[in-house]
């Protein structure tokens, strides 16, 4: 019976008389014995298996009730017998299935005492994880990594020093200049351990049980398996960390680094044979074989006799590294051979003690920025690939670095391996030439592809001892470039990904206190405590499947040669039904595979406290412009409902008008900011729309949406159409501005309103400009406003002529059939009719019944893209000392007379000696006396009265949606002479680096306006500590991870965040409605107007009330606190209120970037340091810096001079790109360029 498993017993009640053997033994039963005691038993599951052999059976009658029969059932174990029973027959496996859940497991049973009602059944299922947690509760309570107990475990002598040199918290690891906190040295130990002693882990398929006799089994449920011995599996080798956003994994990977600088990695096992030798070779020879085939680190044994005797081991080094470690992978074999079937050579492998580490473009600076901040000069040999026209290095050359910094797109361009230019591969079987002869020549003409003419990747030869990829959440799309390089091409012995939110939505539970009202790490978690269907089945639990599987190689959900890979949700789940998926809950399986995966330190044990955190919701009272620009969006909207009696395509809220309704949507929540979108032919046309439809017949038109609609008309059009500041700024699209003291002699022609009062205007943003740089550059004149009325007749021409929309009037809207009736009654005959089924004819007859049902295709597109600039020439608006770069792709695609600025050559910065002096106005200037005194829009005033205000003494981070947004906001810093940078989707991955460093590092760059969308991941901005929201995000999980750009470690101020909101609009009750959404609500919503709750909003807009003084004043505004000097303002030459060597004021008390008192570095913000160390020269020979293509890629020399780390000051070298800080920012037109792609 040694085979069997006591799985349990079945009883029954049995009426023939109790016999003595019956009574006193266990019998063992056959099939013949079973079905003369129990007939009914004969063409049961239990008969079946019996014969089978599958199973074996005692009987006994029970002591207490003889009338009942106790059957003792044994499972022949499925990893026992297979020569004598077969186990692949579906029927049985079924049968056995069955008598499974009929078992009771009982140890009393089984000691053959039956009590009828207490049976134990056994639980075919995989068992449920404890408590039914959810996927969130699951990570964020995920044990700390504890690598002090594993120390034993590591036996390699080079390994066990680094993990105490890690854990030691009483010195500094060798070559690292920032001390790390408790918590950090715990993860880089944890790392160290599992790459130095991975160990072997349990089969997370596999659960063991106890059975009823008190042995152990191991059960593996979706297949029905009962297995003797256990299944194990190495564990793997690496892993994610996944430490909270903002809690350092850079400087803990640098110190894993560090740490482990020299260590090889193992020869694999299956090559890790003594080479038989010809001949008896010399004792230097096999020492070299003995080490490299031992993989010991003999440079840090050489480093420790150079430091203790002086000695430098010059010959043995130099036979070292003529000898680098290395194994040969033979061919594998062909099923077939044919008779052109050749033989491939054994593929010889080199190992290097290298990291290969890959980052996305954006980060590759910050990157660089971060060794040169925590690592020692000359500790760390870094290479840096982030030029797509560079080839690498050959394979011998990299093996000389200790880093290799791989930007993403450049990694993916080695996916090239094994094409030619025109991505040609060689087939497997050899093919005949048939190419044309050349003339009467037997000569052919052959251009058949040849190995020669392949690019073979140079890491493809090499078994680095790592791979790390930073925010690696983005690896769990397996068909991407990056992700078949990293899996088919690189050989790495440890895998790491490096990311605080390793799937989708799957943030830390301090991350969410962030954007939440809760306080309290535990209040968090218990909200998300367990497991929601809808939330927990699909999204991040596909990630994390796919980085198992497919980049970190986890045994059993990786394929390997024998079998395909292990379905992950169909055993990490407990499936309640053999054959289907029921999802109905987390086994223990996912917690193992999770625990195996991740490192993640919970918050109780972090051993820091950052500076506090306060969001605040600022609510504005709205301007008259807003209140104008949300009853026109609220008139576009009734008009919509009404006339297309909110039925098919031509409703906003048809299922069919999901992309016209996220537009329109989007460009609401942009409003609540500025919209210059509309024009007065689209008012007009939506109202004339409005009233045609009201005076047809027969429509459907209810009496409440007929005084709706005429209420909302009367509320919008009379006061857009009303007011000539309003009229003004939507021609030209432009921010309105008011000034007060202009000069009387020129303010008629620079305003937008006709007012007998001069001594205040409204302007626009961008003609302000034009005329506060034509007097900045005549100050030194008598008269600096000499020809401004001429200036600003040119500069407002936009905004008093009629504008083409305008003269057209949108006759096809205005058409008395519109609307619904149109449509049915079959007199839409002005429509024009498209022929053919394109996708442009498509749109355009869309976008024909969308405006015949009220609304006008500006509102459904982005804000017009203020293609007038052509009138700001780069002199109006530049800096003398700065030049403008346009690139070869800009004056390629940006048409005659759209370009903004002339092409000119780049020149470097004019040297602050030879620059010209800055010119002040005279104290008694009427120019003098110029002030800025509010804006148009509540929201821009408040931001920038909220900039002047904290500039000086801090940096600041504005968010923002839409990049029209960004370009307002950005103008407006440029008139008030404020450094900034615009962060935005569309920049250049190069730029969006530099702007990174630019913002962290240079003091004079006060304000970074950033795309929301792009502060998800991976940036450190903790040089800001002010944060705005210029439009409330109403998704949690965007905005905390946009927080935590500022809020993390390195961040020694109180960080303080406000969301502007319009009170009383759409935008507020959006928001108000984000905050009360459950988390599943928001996952279930992919987009924001996909909820219920926000679609009821927007389609019960109402429009805000307007008084009859604010239509008919002139000038109205939202008022900085503080009016600004317009002209003459200090530092209007440089661009900048702040000095270039300013620094920002040092914190509270002696702490280093971490927060952390260090004696051995001072604080960053307390003044540069004495000595700056930067990446040295990354050279290459002529070959290897030509267009990347297949010769020349292929061609790189092996001697390239390595990149080493220098000293400031050395001549010989120069920096890597993106290192040094970059040139001054570019002005607003400039990024905006970038904005569109242009860069």
């Amino acid at each position: 019976m040694n085979d069997y498993l006591a799985l349990g017993c079945l009883c029954f009640k049995v009426f023939s008389p109790l016999n003595d053997e019956e009574s006193s033994a266990w019998q063992e039963e056959s099939v013949d014995g079973l079905a003369s005691r129990c007939p009914s038993l004969v063409a049961t599951n239990t008969a079946r298996l019996l014969g089978a052999g599958w199973i074996r059976i005692e009987s006994r009658r029970c002591a207490e009730r003889p009338q009942w029969m106790i059957l003792r059932i044994y499972v022949l174990f499925h990893d026992a017998g297979h020569s004598k029973v077969g186990r692949t027959n579906a029927a049985m496996l079924a049968a056995l299935d069955a008598i499974a859940r009929e078992v009771d497991i009982s140890p009393t049973t089984w000691q053959g005492s039956y009590v009828p009602g207490h049976e134990q059944r056994f639980d075919v299922y995989a068992s449920r994880d404890d408590q039914d947690p959810s996927l969130y509760f699951l990570f964020n309570t995920l044990p700390s990594p504890s690598p002090a107990e594993r120390l034993n475990d590591i036996v390699g002598k080079y390994a066990r020093e680094a993990l105490e040199d890690l854990l030691d918290e009483t010195t500094t690891l060798e070559g690292l200049k920032t001390d790390l906190f408790p918590y950090q040295r715990r993860s880089a130990g944890a790392m160290l351990c599992r790459e130095a002693a991975p160990g072997a882990i349990l089969d997370p398929r596999l659960e063991a049980r106890i059975a009823p006799d008190g042995s152990t089994f191991y059960y593996s449920a979706r297949d029905c398996r009962f297995l003797r011995d256990p299944i194990t599996f190495e564990a793997c080798r690496g892993g994610i960390l996944a430490e909270t956003m903002g809690l350092g994994k850079t400087v803990i990977c640098l110190s894993l680094l560090l740490a482990t600088r020299h260590h090889l990695p193992s020869l694999p096992v299956l090559y890790a044979g003594t080479p038989v030798r010809p001949s008896v070779a010399s004792l230097t020879d096999m020492a070299v074989s003995a080490v490299n085939r031992q993989s010991i680190p003999w440079r840090i044994e050489f480093d420790r006799i150079r430091q203790s005797t002086g000695d430098e081991m010059t010959s043995c080094a130099s036979k070292l590294r003529e000898s680098p470690p290395s194994y040969d992978i033979p061919p594998s074999l062909r099923n077939r051979w044919e008779r052109t079937t050749t033989s491939p050579s054994p593929q010889r492998m080199l190992l290097t003690s290298a990291t290969l580490i890959v980052v996305p473009r954006n980060l590759c600076s910050q990157w660089q920025s971060e060794i040169l901040k925590h690592v020692e000069p000359g500790a760390l040999n870094v290479l840096v690939m982030d030029d797509l026209k560079k080839a690498l290095p050959s394979a011998k050359a990299l093996c000389s670095y200790d880093v290799i910094l791989f930007a993403r797109n450049r990694f993916d361009l080695e996916s090239k391996h094994g094409t030619d230019g025109h991505g040609r591969r060689i087939a497997r079987t050899p093919f005949v030439c048939t190419c044309p002869y050349i003339g009467a020549s037997r000569t052919r003409d052959c251009h058949c592809l040849r190995e020669d003419m392949l690019y073979q990747s140079p890491l493809k030869t090499l078994h680095f001892k790592r791979l790390i990829v930073d925010e690696g959440h983005s690896f769990s799309q397996i068909n991407t470039n990056a992700v078949v390089v990293a899996t088919r091409l690189v050989t790495a012995e440890n895998r790491w990904l490096v990311s605080g939110t390793p799937a989708k939505d799957l943030l830390g539970v301090e991350v969410d206190l962030c954007s939440s009202e809760i306080k309290d790490h535990q209040s968090m978690l218990e909200q998300r405590r367990h497991f929601d269907p809808l939330y927990d089945r699909s999204g991040a639990i596909d990630n994390l499947g796919a980085i198992a599987g497919s980049f970190l190689k986890i045994q059993p959900w990786a394929p390997d040669s024998l079998r395909h890979s292990v379905s992950f949700k169909e055993h990490i789940y407990r499936h309640e039904d053999s054959r289907r998926l029921t999802y109905s809950g987390f086994s223990r399986c996912f917690r193992k595979t999770l625990e195996s995966m991740l490192i993640k330190t919970q918050p109780k044990d972090v051993e820091i406290t950052l500076p506090p955190l306060s969001h605040t919701i600022v609510r504005l009272q709205p301007s008259f412009y807003d209140k104008l620009t949300s009853n026109l969006f609220t008139l576009v909207l009734t008009a919509n409902a009404v006339t297309s009696e909110r039925t098919d395509a031509d409703y906003l809220f048809h299922k069919n008008s999901h992309k016209e309704r996220v537009a329109l949507v989007s460009n609401v929540r942009q409003s609540s900011f500025h919209w210059a979108g509309f024009d007065e032919a689209d008012v007009r046309a939506t109202a004339d729309t409005s009233r045609g439809y009201l005076t047809k017949d027969q429509t459907n038109c209810a009496m409440e949406d007929r005084e709706l609609l005429l209420q909302t008309m009367e509320m919008a059009e009379v006061p857009a159409l009303s007011s000539e500041g309003w009229k003004a700024m939507s021609r030209c699209h432009e921010l309105g501005i008011v000034v007060e003291n202009w000069p009387d002699e020129s303010a008629s022609h620079w305003s937008f309103e006709q007012s007998s009062d001069s001594s205040r205007i409204l302007t626009g943003i961008s003609q302000l400009l034009v005329a506060q740089r034509f007097v900045n550059t005549r100050c030194a004149q008598t008269d600096p406003g000499e020809g401004l009325a001429g200036a600003g007749i040119k500069a407002l021409a936009s905004a008093r002529r009629r504008s083409p929309s305008q003269s057209k009037v949108v006759q096809q809207a205005v058409a008395p059939t519109c609307g619904r009736t149109a449509d049915k009654v079959g007199e839409s005959s002005e429509l024009p009719r498209w022929k053919g089924k394109s996708r442009a004819s498509t749109n355009r007859a869309k976008a024909q019944r969308l405006t015949n049902s009220g609304i006008p295709t500006s509102s459904l597109g982005d804000e017009p893209a203020l293609k007038k600039r052509r009138l700001l020439s780069s002199k109006d608006l530049r800096p003398a000392t700065l030049s403008l770069r346009v690139s070869k792709y800009q004056r390629k695609q940006a048409p005659d007379g759209d370009m903004p600025f002339k092409p000119s050559v780049s020149q470097p910065p004019i040297p602050p000696a030879l620059e010209e002096e800055e010119e002040s106005l005279p104290i008694d200037s009427a120019y003098a006396r110029g002030r800025v005194v509010g804006t148009t829009s509540a929201k821009m005033s408040y931001l920038i009265s909220y900039i002047l205000k904290h500039h000086q003494e801090e940096k600041i981070l504005v968010f923002y949606e839409g990049d029209s947004l960004a370009f307002f906001i950005a103008q407006m810093l440029e008139l008030l002479n404020i450094k900034h940078d615009i962060y935005a989707r569309s920049l250049r991955s190069d730029l969006q680096s530099e702007y990174v460093v630019r913002f962290n590092e240079t003091p004079n760059v006060r304000v970074l306006l950033m795309d929301v969308k792009c502060g998800a991941h991976g940036l450190n901005l903790c040089s800001a500590s002010r944060v705005i929201f210029v439009n409330p995000v109403c998704r949690p999980s965007v905005e905390a991870q946009a927080i935590k750009r500022a809020h993390r470690i390195g961040q020694t101020r109180a960080v303080h965040v406000e969301t502007l909101v319009l009170a009383g609009t759409i935008e507020e009750e959006m928001l108000e409605r984000a905050q009360r959404m459950t988390n599943a609500e928001h996952i279930e919503a992919k987009t924001l107007e996909d909820d219920g709750g926000i679609r009821e909003i927007i389609q019960n807009a109402r429009c805000l009330p307007i008084t009859r003084e604010e239509v008919e004043s002139t000038c109205s505004m939202a008022a900085l606190d503080v009016p600004q000097q317009l002209w003459g303002r200090p530092g209007w030459s440089t661009g900048s209120t702040v000095p270039q060597t300013a620094v920002l004021p040092p914190a509270v008390g002696p702490t280093h970037e971490y927060g952390k008192l260090c004696p051995k570095q001072t604080s960053s913000q307390e003044g540069p340091p004495k000595k700056r160390a930067r990446f040295g020269p990354l050279t290459f020979d002529e070959r290897a810096t030509e267009p990347a293509g297949s010769e020349a890629m292929s061609t790189a020399s092996a001697d390239e001079r390595p990149a080493q780390w220098v000293e400031e000051g050395d001549d010989s070298s120069h920096a890597a790109p993106g290192v040094t800080i970059p040139a001054p920012a570019p002005s607003a037109d400039d990024l905006w360029l970038s904005l569109k792609g242009l860069d």
